[in-house]
């Protein structure tokens, strides 16, 4: 049961990071930096309330499922769902909290900021796809 959910949840989290990648970053990148700013304060907290939940829930249903079985897949599946964990909170949150927030950033900085967020972003889906993967391997 704790695969089945681990891979559940991890590829509807992949599935969530690659429709930011390739519907919501294109959308941001054609803004006027000002205008991406006021996006970012103004929706980013909707996108967290799902995508932070699903993460962890993910996660931990992942590493449970590793736990349960001690197996390579299980294995790959919970490292790389926390390696989605840990570059969602070391790169990209810390980048959207500035996106959002009242301190000063110049366009060149909100573009600067928004190419690394995109690539950081792209790992991010690397590892989710790679965790979604190994979970449906664990599953036989």
């Amino acid at each position: 049961m704790l695969a089945q959910l681990a891979a559940f949840l991890l590829g509807l989290l992949a599935g969530g990071m690659l429709v930011i990648a390739v519907v919501l970053v294109p959308f941001w990148s054609a803004l006027p930096p000002a205008d991406l700013r006021a996006w970012f304060a103004r929706h980013a907290g909707r996108t967290g309330a799902l995508m932070f939940p699903l993460g962890a829930a993910a996660t931990a249903a992942a590493a449970a499922a590793w736990l349960a079985d001690r197996a390579r897949w299980p294995a790959l599946a919970a490292g790389a769902a926390a390696g989605v964990v840990a570059v969602t909170l070391l790169v990209n949150e810390p980048a959207n909290r500035r996106f959002a927030g009242p301190v000063y950033l110049s366009d060149a900085d909100v573009v600067a900021l928004l190419g690394r967020w995109r690539r950081w972003h792209w790992l991010r889906v690397a590892l989710g796809v790679v965790a979604f993967a190994a979970a449906l391997r664990a599953l036989g």
